[in-house]
Order: structure tokens, then C-alpha cells, then sequence
């Protein structure tokens, strides 16, 4: 049996909020920038070969999805995906299911609190997981396929950022 791999990024720091700015415009701050790159150094030094890359269209994770594609070369594999933006767990699912079967490594860009309790349920919800900004989760998956994928299936997590 083929096993995948997916991958949660939480967006790196933003901007803070601010009058006349809506939260979905928030760009990254100087810091995040930092923070994406290093998150990207961490996946190259796991030798993750990542095949798709679902993205909110929130700018701050738009912004840390196409640091991490252009370190990591996988510029042209990002799928934007409205259910991201500020999703509970639940929301994030459908999209992952929806990867190709081709896909075997898949990276999540998104926000929290969803990112976060959706890693605490594939961790298998016994220990509570804060997802820092630009945190990096990996869990793994005995399966042939992203529509099978749920919590339960998880056989590893791992934290690497």
C-alpha cells in the first residue's frame, strides 16, 4: 500500500490588523517573510517532494505558499482554495480529498484555530496542538487515495517546525 503525505503549514507572521485593511489583505510582515523561508529550508532538509499545494487566498498565506513553492520549486502547483480561508477542521477536509491520486505529498497552507485542531485530530486528539505562524506538521497515511483521508487513518504526526 502506498502511503501519503500531507503536510499543514500554518501562514507565517502578518501584519497586524488595521483600519481600512480587511483581514484577507493582510500581507506578511518583514519577520514572516523570514519565517516562510525557513519553513521551506525545513522541508528541503526532510527531502519532501511536494506534488500539490492547496492555499488560502488570504494574501498572508498566498504570500507564504509562494516563498516555500519558489525555494522549493513547485512554483506552478498552487491551488487556491476559498474553504481554507479561516476554516474549522471540518472545512479543510474536502479540499485535501479532492487532490488527485497522483498526488502523493500534499501541503496545506492555512490558518488557525482550523489548522491547528484539524493536527490535533490527526495526532489522535489526545494532546492540544497550537500551531505557531509558519508551524509545519507532517502526518502520514496508508491509503491509495486523498478521498479516504481522515483523522483516524493517521499512522504518524510529526511536528518539524
Amino acid at each position: 500500500m502506498r502511503q501519503l503525505t500531507l503536510l499543514l503549514l500554518r501562514h507565517a507572521e502578518a501584519e497586524a490588523a488595521h483600519h481600512g485593511l480587511a483581514d484577507i489583505d493582510r500581507p506578511l510582515s518583514d519577520y514572516g517573510r523570514t519565517e516562510a523561508l525557513d519553513a521551506a529550508e525545513c522541508m528541503a532538509a526532510a527531502q519532501l517532494r511536494i506534488d500539490t499545494v492547496l492555499v488560502s487566498p488570504a494574501l498572508r498565506t498566498r504570500e507564504t505558499a509562494i516563498i516555500v513553492a519558489a525555494e522549493l520549486d513547485i512554483a506552478d502547483d498552487l491551488r487556491y482554495e476559498p474553504a481554507l480561508y479561516l476554516g474549522d477542521a471540518e472545512a479543510l477536509l474536502p479540499p485535501l480529498r479532492r487532490c488527485p491520486d497522483s498526488a502523493q505529498t500534499v501541503l496545506m497552507v492555512g490558518h488557525n484555530p482550523g489548522l491547528s485542531t484539524l493536527a490535533q485530530q490527526f495526532m489522535g486528539g489526545t494532546q492540544r496542538i497550537e500551531m505557531r505562524p509558519a508551524g509545519l506538521c507532517r502526518v502520514e497515511f496508508e491509503h491509495h487515495a486523498w478521498r479516504q483521508v481522515r483523522p483516524e487513518v493517521a499512522v504518524s504526526f510529526t511536528v518539524l517546525r
